[in-house]
């Protein structure tokens, strides 16, 4: 049988099954054939990509938890994704859709929003499907990671999700971390950075991941200036996490270290002056990020798992009892 040949009986089986419905057996007679040679046709159709079968979540949240994560951190609003046995990566899709959806519902016009950068910002960001033009401002709340995928960048991030309201944006012309306090000190006067920061610090909803203090969850922010050593000496100081690149304790405390001091953004305990502060984390790796963030006062709205969810209440509970 000569190749189109071929593939026109395969895209007539895959048709027949998958679009009309009809079984195996009604295909083989009426293609003459048995019932395992339209199976093998419809596996081969399969393996060359003429049939492309993709799963939709349902991307489900779990109430109760909701509940418990508002109850017990006084949190104003919680989203919590069941994960069920799905991986990392389409775990993280469902918070940045669930973000996504409630994003698109409380931005207005004149408002100023600040996001981050990383994984489950580009997520977010990615995700969203606007449903009307927004006269706002999105303004890179931190400096550029400038190494990696850009796609998860601060840059690239603000720029797409202004893009997708018809926004206006502003860049933060700066690294994220430098190598000393004295080249921060620098780069902070210089005006383009102010006029950033400036209106960063009016921002009226602000947008941000969490990093656990781990290489598998701190992602790319740390690449070339934190090593296994430097990991296990922020956990001595009672580091768990990080936001706006910067390290706090279980109880939300600022971490006393030079390390702090050397990022460019508005800073960790700027977070408490914003009205809504939406953070976007999950798995239970990050559960000890999440619940300093919320201890510490910087978290508003909380997008997460199910996983997540269940391990912070379980180490709150714990806490308590000591």
């Amino acid at each position: 049988m000569m190749a189109h040949e071929s593939k026109r009986l395969l895209m007539q089986v895959a048709k027949l099954y998958y679009m009309q419905q009809l079984t195996q057996a009604e295909i083989g007679r009426r293609l003459h054939t048995s019932r395992s040679t339209v199976s093998r046709l419809l596996q081969e159709a399969r393996d060359k990509g003429i049939v492309k079968i993709t799963i939709e979540y349902p991307w489900e949240r779990d109430d109760e938890l909701e509940k418990a994560l508002k109850g017990t951190f006084g949190l104003r609003d919680a989203r919590v994704l069941i994960a069920y046995d799905q991986s990392s990566e389409e775990s993280r899709n469902g918070r940045g859709l669930l973000a996504a959806e409630y994003l698109d519902d409380i931005v207005e016009d004149g408002m100023i929003l600040g996001l981050s950068t990383g994984r489950s910002i580009a997520s977010t960001v990615q995700q969203l499907s606007p449903s009307r033009k927004v006269d706002m401002t999105v303004v890179q709340i931190i400096g550029a990671l400038g190494v990696g995928n850009p796609l998860v960048d601060g840059p690239d991030l603000v720029r797409n999700l202004a893009e997708a309201y018809g926004a206006q944006y502003k860049y933060m012309h700066a690294p994220l971390v430098v190598e000393d306090i004295r080249t921060r000190d620098l780069l902070l006067q210089e005006p383009s950075v102010q006029e950033t920061l400036s209106l960063a610090r009016r921002t009226d909803v602000a947008v941000l991941g969490v990093g656990a203090l781990d290489s598998a969850s701190s992602g790319l922010i740390w690449t070339g200036f934190l090593n296994e050593k430097d990991t296990i000496w922020l956990h001595n100081q009672g580091g768990v996490g990080h936001m706006c690149a910067q390290h706090y304790d279980i109880n939300g405390q600022l971490l006393d270290v030079e390390l702090n001091k050397r990022v460019i953004g508005i800073g960790l305990e700027s977070l408490r002056s914003i009205d809504t502060v939406i953070a976007i984390a999950g798995s239970e790796e990050k559960a000890r990020a999440i619940l300093g963030a919320i201890r510490g006062q910087y978290i508003d709205v909380l997008i997460t798992d199910d996983q997540a969810a269940r391990k912070i209440l379980e180490l709150h509970e714990t806490l308590k009892q000591r």
